[in-house]
């Protein structure tokens, strides 16, 4: 009775009218955070467009199927090497396990032959520990994947296309002309792929 009589008053002073929601930042100089009467459009799933291209990105780089070029491009703007990967690249941050782990303050139990143990991580929606290299991705208008990032010294573009870096048909835009050769022999990998699962 006792716990019913604390939870209803804990209730009481969570429902008064004299509690107020957080409040807002303010910087040194006085300007307050702002907030606005927008709401960001959603597609036909409900998502945003932040969403919709971290759902994108995901499809893109989780398919085992799937064939994807890297451009490693030297600092200076040479172009260094193109190559086909499988699936995705992975970043060295990238781990199977947690790097911290307790007897019992965290709040994830992970089993580990037949003791479990304890962590505080998270594990990511691929399974996995630990963060990426930074990296900036997008779609282009035909819905081609495009990742720029650095990674030991190099730069890379990866895609879900291959592409001539040597020659762009038009450097404005940064539409590049495809080999249909090279279209075709990636189809056919993925092709290939697909049939050994």
């Amino acid at each position: 009775m006792k716990k019913i009589a604390i939870l209803l008053f804990i209730a009481v002073l969570t429902s008064s009218s004299d509690c107020e929601g957080p409040s807002k930042q303010t910087s040194e100089s006085g300007a307050e955070q702002i907030t606005f009467d927008f709401k960001f459009p959603l597609n036909s799933k409900g998502l945003t467009v932040e969403q919709s291209q971290i759902e994108k990105r995901l499809k893109v780089t989780t398919d085992p199927t799937k064939v994807l070029w890297i451009h490693l491009i030297a600092l200076d703007g040479k172009i260094v090497r193109r190559m086909p990967v499988v699936s995705k690249v992975t970043s060295s941050g990238k781990r199977l396990e947690p790097k911290t782990a307790d007897g019992g303050s965290g709040t994830y139990v992970l089993p580990r032959a037949g003791n479990g143990y304890r962590t505080t991580e998270l594990i990511q929606p691929d399974g996995t520990y630990g963060d990426s290299d930074s990296y900036i991705y997008w779609f282009d208008p035909q819905d081609r994947y495009h990742q720029w990032g650095t990674a030991g010294g190099l730069g890379y573009l990866l895609t879900d296309y291959p592409i001539d870096l040597s020659n762009p048909i038009d450097e404005i835009t940064g539409m590049y002309n495809m080999s249909t050769k090279a279209y075709e022999w990636q189809k056919q990998q993925e092709a290939q792929l697909r049939a050994q699962k």
